[in-house]
């Protein structure tokens, strides 16, 4: 007859598992004295300089090629379409801020995607912007595009 080996099994992969760290009942200070013991461990590193052309900089920016608005979709994800109708082809999802032209058509808003790249949005699914996350700034502006063409975002203190 066979049987079936769990329970040593699984006492010996419990056994294999670490303890999990506890830090939370530690005050800042402790933290902070435990950081500069394995900061000594570990000891300085050099990591050279940032790679050229990525991070590390400023980024560039352009103007985009047409004038745009920072609004949101009504719901998040809402579809991008290549057309100014609900039959044509699905060509992305809008991110919780979007670029949106004066450009109206038949009740549809045109967003600019990229670089010259643009999509539909039906104008009913277009609201005023709404951060993210509660306590955030309120206000967004369309500050350019990268060199990539990605469309670029800032958001001023009130």
């Amino acid at each position: 007859m066979f049987r079936f080996a769990w329970p040593p099994l699984a006492a010996a992969l419990i056994a294999l598992v670490p303890p999990c760290a506890h830090a939370q009942h530690l005050s800042a200070e402790q933290l902070d004295r435990l950081s500069q013991e394995r900061q000594k461990e570990i000891g300085p590193r050099d990591w050279g300089p940032p790679p050229s052309g990525q991070g590390g900089g400023v980024q560039e920016t352009r103007p985009v090629p047409t004038p745009v608005r920072c609004m949101s979709p009504r719901e998040d994800f809402e579809p991008l379409y290549a057309e100014p109708q609900a039959s044509s082809r699905q060509i992305g999802t809008a991110a919780p801020q979007i670029a949106v032209t004066d450009e109206v058509r038949d009740g549809w808003r045109k967003v600019l995607r990229r670089g010259t790249v643009y999509a539909w949005i039906p104008q009913s699914d277009v609201v005023p912007y709404r951060p993210l996350v509660a306590g955030a700034r309120t206000r967004c502006e369309v500050a350019g595009e990268a060199a990539d063409g990605m469309v670029l975002f800032t958001h001023p203190a009130p």
